[in-house]
């Protein structure tokens, strides 16, 4: 036996009064002495080997909604009352305390314990209490925390038949499991040489790609492809951050997965691509306003086609291409640089500007003040930049647009309103806009997310209405664009048909195009 113990006066309490119960009459003096004295005779557990952060994405981040500790020795049982855990400074509320594997799953008589902990939405951090992820300013990305320090006061674990207390303080940043990631299981970079747009010099570039597989497509011989492009934080060379950090998980999940298919034959790859910088840098590396071309376009084409080629059951007629805010304007880009590769697009709160902005001598934008932030910084002008060219290369294509009314980031009056509209008068059948009012979330109910959150209601499968075409093609003012967002028709009261058949939402939609 490897177990160390010592004999020790254990005092609980991470927090001051974090002990005192509800309701007992007692002040919370007495009550945590008398906590204190019924553990006075337990021995500290000394044969803790490593504590791990089970990672999960959720709508407004990753978060960590449990621990799991693995020690030396089987444990018996734990006592879950009484147990306070502090995560990366946020004190956790415990819901429950069990043996488990090394996962977190239930698991009797074993050398792991899992902690159950609440989780929430912050809204002075937009992110969730004790999220794993920092967010650098300097960059606008989010990176992994350098430190994950998490604190755990137990009462009580059983170990043959002895119970021990647990003081746990550990960096556990580096210790992270995540089913959500593990889902992608094929990892890749691809890199080439290419032009830099800017400066007109040869320069090489990498993007990096995780890939969800499911074993069953092998069974089929034409299987469709969903391809994810990432926002501005979530850029760099981790694919983990881009898929945690919009939740993209649920794109392998049962739910989304099941509606696309193929004969007999369920589920569809995958692809999220990463870039190092921005899909809007246009080669300065610094993130554009989407009125100019991506230093990336060639090279997210070779990477697309390059996962093709290695996967020979693709069909190439069902490739799916779609993206958030930056990567919304990269899904625009793409389609109207390659307007006959894909079958349908799927751009969310898409930041491709129908207005051209004005630009310094060399090439970068006019900002109007240091001080401003998001599209709303660069100074406008009165020239277009979606062309009738770019309008006509893609109004065949079926799009799926989604955004919220009140997105501050990405001002759907630049962006997609006289976008869809265009497209619209210029006789687009199947293309279609669902628009919200506000970013509503389940995760944490009652909780509304900053309008430009929009890909909320992808992932959470509630894109269901769209905006009636014909309000939009007549309406004069260019504010509204003739649209009525609505939350509670899934983005509008009208339904998507195509010939006779209609569709109930997007992904039912998505299945059915093909080139």
């Amino acid at each position: 036996m490897r177990r160390k113990t010592f004999s020790t006066i254990f005092t609980l309490g991470i927090t001051a009064g974090l002990l005192a119960s509800c309701g007992s009459g007692e002040s919370a003096d007495q009550q945590d002495s008398a906590q204190q004295e019924s553990v006075q005779s337990a021995d500290a557990y000394a044969g803790v080997v490593k504590t791990s952060i089970y990672v999960k994405g959720y709508e407004g981040g990753p978060g960590v909604p449990k621990l799991i500790i693995e020690l030396e020795d089987a444990v018996d049982s734990v006592d879950p009352s009484g147990w306070q855990v502090v995560t990366a400074g946020a004190e956790r509320t415990v819901t429950d305390v069990y043996t488990s594997d090394a996962n977190g799953e239930p698991q009797e008589n074993s050398n792991y314990i899992a902690i159950d902990m609440e989780t929430g939405f912050n809204d002075e951090t937009f992110s969730v209490v004790g999220s794993p992820f920092t967010y650098n300013t300097t960059t606008s990305m989010n990176e992994w925390s350098p430190a994950y320090e998490v604190t755990i006061a137990a009462p009580s674990i059983t170990i043959e038949d002895e119970d021990y207390s647990l003081s746990i303080t550990e960096d556990a940043v580096n210790n992270r499991i995540s089913p959500d990631t593990d889902l992608f299981t094929a990892r890749a970079t691809f890199s080439s040489t290419y032009v830099n747009p800017m400066t007109d010099q040869a320069e090489e570039l990498t993007l990096s790609t995780a890939a969800y597989e499911p074993a069953d497509l092998s069974e089929g011989e034409a299987n469709p492809l969903v391809i994810w492009l990432h926002g501005q934080g979530e850029g760099g060379t981790d694919p983990d951050i881009a898929i945690l950090g919009n939740e993209v998980s649920a794109l392998a999940k049962e739910e989304i997965q099941s509606y696309f298919h193929t004969d007999d034959v369920t589920g569809a790859y995958v692809l999220a691509v990463q870039t190092p910088t921005y899909w809007m840098d246009e080669g300065d590396g610094t993130n554009g306003n989407g009125s100019g071309i991506s230093r990336y376009t060639e090279i997210l084409m070779d990477t697309i086609n390059d996962y093709v080629a290695a996967h020979p059951d693709v069909d190439t007629d069902r490739i799916y291409l779609g993206g958030c805010s930056n990567g919304g304007y990269m899904t625009m880009n793409m389609v109207i640089h390659y307007p006959d590769y894909f079958a349908a697009a799927y751009p969310i709160c898409e930041a491709y500007a129908y207005y051209e902005y004005e630009r310094n001598s060399d090439g970068t934008y006019v900002k109007a003040s240091e001080e401003a932030t998001g599209t709303s910084a660069f100074v406008k002008t009165g020239r277009v930049w979606f062309t009738e060219e770019k309008l006509q290369a893609i109004k065949d294509l079926p799009i799926w647009f989604v955004q919220s009314a009140d997105d501050p980031v990405v001002v759907p009056a630049n962006y997609l309103l006289p976008t869809y509209q265009a497209l619209v008068k210029a006789g687009a059948e199947n293309t279609w806009m669902s628009y919200f009012e506000t970013v509503e979330g389940t995760d944490s109910p009652g909780t509304t997310y900053l309008g430009h959150f929009s890909w909320i209601y992808l992932f959470n499968n509630q894109v269901t209405g769209v905006q009636d075409k014909e309000a939009i093609a007549a309406a004069a003012d260019t504010e509204t664009f003739g649209s009525e967002p609505s939350n509670a028709a899934g983005g509008g009261t009208a339904a998507v048909t195509v010939g006779e058949t209609t569709y109930t939402n997007i992904f039912e939609w998505l299945n059915a195009q093909s080139r």
